[in-house]
């Protein structure tokens, strides 16, 4: 790929954020008159300016160091056919924006460190209650589905709670965008703690499972808006480091929730599972309350309900529950083929259909703007998602489930024996984020960590009866090695492509990829290993579901039968995975050069300055530039 090439691939996408990233003159004007309009217009009591006390510099001073930026930009910028003085004032453009809703960036790179690091243990603790709670249940629920009698109907446990909080996961970057990240992040929690306690209280799996869908609500956001955060108060060159130790949290997580969940399925009530969360979740909302010092979007909430796009919203909910059902119904409760599966499928098909070209032709604000997916890097990393959502997945529930069922482990055990993998991921995910602050590179580990993982998932589908405990270690141990070095660092390569203003909608974006992935990952694993055993064993049908739902009901010779039979549903379902992988090797090298990390202002931010007085300054050196191309500052390759 020549330099044109690596050259295009950043420009793509960032063209149609210009007058984000540059504003012009009579941007900065109307932007200026809405900050005029809150000081000034005593009877809107909701608009507002933070102060910025980390910076020594209230907002009212800010406020005036813009103001002048701006008057001198419309006193020295002039559009061709008009003078300097027939411009506009401030005062001018006051009567015409009293509707206007101002999307103040985020961004916060000044704060101190002390600061950074309050912020980065109150993120980590809702990232981590977020994944304990699903985690927990992959070994409880066989133990649940025997005492609610559920049968069959016990994946809809697990099920509702992805279907919701992957229908939901989308709107949280852009919502948080317009009344700002602690709002929305407080909302999750608050909508979690509902769901968990109405979880614990639960008397049939139907209940169960609606009151874990109303969890799944809140849980979609608790993750994308943990990262969004990390990227307001962290420049993107030291944004590895933490997201690779957020990475290390999360695979904690995923690696004490099943021996944490395999204790209390044994020794306890499963009930004890949701009440966990019931002390995390107020554990967490006081940190994110008192020591998370992030800005405030200004605005009244008047101003900021009118700027969501509730049309998007409606589509996107519907198009995504109805997709992620027929994927949870297809193979295992209903043949593919059949009308319960193509039914939800089709029509949410068509109506993501209707959602893109409204993303794309009618939203004015759009929940997903669909020019960030012209620049290949986000069209390939957002790809790359989608394949590690459908590994990921099928490898925390299926790996957990093949030692239970095929070696006979208890689900303590296999919770132990998986734990390997899961530290493995924690060392790789955190190592790796080291590097890409200290070298600012990024590809080389993507390349590294895909061909690793590729590696594991092969050698896990040549597993056999007989593989001993070394194997299986051993096999875990790489496997964990090489998804380390791919979930948190394609996020940094993914906001390297695209300016500061599209972080959250790209965070929510790549985030809502990735568990369409795991959806579609968990309907293949389900009827891959499903049809492998009915084509095995030929046994009646009422045998076989007896088999899947409880293989413990089986007689000695009928178990062995099966485990046999299971595993080799499991080892088929791996080759797939380790071909997924294989590709993502393939889409990583054509699709995601290595773009700059280091953007010019990151210096400018962390002395202080806000982007919008950064970009007043852009505006006053560009003048009379106006006719030549603009190229963008923040996206360089290397």
């Amino acid at each position: 790929m020549d330099s044109q090439d690596h050259h295009r691939i950043q420009s793509e996408g960032v063209a149609s954020d210009r007058r984000e990233s540059v504003f012009t003159a009579d941007t900065l004007v109307t932007h200026g008159a809405e900050s005029v309009d809150a000081h000034e217009d005593c009877e809107d009591k909701d608009l507002h300016h933070t102060p910025d006390l980390e910076n020594g510099k209230s907002a009212h001073v800010r406020e005036n160091d813009r103001r002048s930026a701006i008057e001198s930009s419309t006193s020295t910028v002039a559009p061709q056919g008009r003078t300097k003085a027939s411009l506009p004032t401030v005062k001018d453009k006051i009567a015409g924006i009293k509707d206007k809703h101002v999307f103040n960036e985020q961004t916060n790179y000044a704060l101190p460190r002390s600061k950074i690091v309050t912020v980065f243990l109150a993120v980590s603790a809702v990232a981590m209650a977020a994944l304990l709670d699903q985690t927990i249940l992959a070994t409880a629920l066989n133990t649940i589905g025997q005492d609610l009698h559920a049968g069959s109907q016990v994946t809809w446990i697990s099920n509702a709670f992805f279907l919701t909080s992957t229908s939901f996961q989308l709107l949280y970057g852009k919502v948080s965008d317009i009344v700002g990240r602690k709002v929305c992040l407080l909302f999750c929690l608050a909508i979690f703690f509902i769901g968990s306690l109405a979880s614990s209280l639960a008397q049939d799996v139907v209940q169960l499972s609606v009151f874990r869908a109303i969890s799944g609500i809140g849980g979609g956001g608790l993750i994308t808006l943990s990262q969004v955060i990390i990227s307001d108060v962290v420049s993107l060159r030291e944004r590895g480091k933490y997201q690779g130790i957020l990475g290390a949290f999360i695979a904690i997580s995923n690696g004490i929730g099943p021996i944490i969940g395999g204790v209390i399925a044994q020794r306890s009530s499963w009930r004890n599972i949701f009440r966990l969360q019931l002390g995390l979740i107020p554990a967490s909302a006081v940190l994110v309350i008192f020591i998370m010092p992030l800005k405030r979007v200004e605005g009244s909430w008047k101003r900021k309900a009118a700027a969501v796009d509730y049309l998007g919203a409606l589509l996107t909910l519907a198009s995504a529950a109805l997709i992620v059902l027929g994927l949870n119904w297809a193979g295992g409760i209903h043949p593919w083929g059949s009308a319960a599966v193509l039914a939800p499928l089709l029509i949410g098909l068509a109506m993501s259909t209707v959602f893109v070209l409204y993303q794309w032709k009618g939203a004015k604000n759009p929940l997903m703007p669909l020019d960030i997916f012209k620049n290949s890097m986000v069209a390939g990393g957002c790809f790359t998602m989608f394949v590690n959502g459908f590994i990921f997945v099928v490898q925390v529930y299926n790996v957990v489930q093949m030692y239970q069922i095929v070696y006979g482990y208890s689900p303590i055990k296999a919770g132990v024996v998986f734990l390997p993998l899961v530290l493995m991921q924690t060392v790789s995910s955190t190592v790796a984020g080291i590097c890409i602050s200290r070298l600012g590179r990024y590809r080389e580990i993507l390349l590294a960590g895909w061909a690793i993982w590729s590696i594991g998932m092969g050698l896990f589908s040549i597993m056999t009866v007989k593989a001993n405990l070394g194997e299986q270690l051993g096999f875990g141990l790489l496997a964990g090695l090489g998804v380390g070095g791919t979930l948190q660092v394609s996020l940094i390569a993914l906001q390297s492509a695209v300016p500061r203003q599209r972080m959250a909608v790209l965070t929510a974006s790549r985030n809502f990829i990735r568990n369409l992935g795991a959806a579609l990952g968990l309907a293949v694993a389900q009827t891959t290993i499903q049809s492998t055993v009915r084509t095995n064993l030929q046994w009646p049908e009422e045998e076989i579901q007896m088999a899947l739902d409880n293989p413990t009901l089986l007689t000695s010779d009928r178990l062995i039968l099966f485990r046999e039979a299971y595993l080799q549903g499991f080892r088929r379902l791996f080759y797939i995975l380790a071909s997924l992988a294989a590709l993502s090797v393939v889409i990583v090298f054509f699709f995601m050069p290595q773009l700059s990390i280091d953007r010019e202002d990151d210096k400018e931010l962390k002395n202080g300055r806000t982007p919008e007085d950064i970009a007043a300054t852009t505006s006053n050196t560009s003048a009379g530039t106006a006719n030549e191309k603009v190229e963008d500052p923040h996206v360089r390759n290397v």
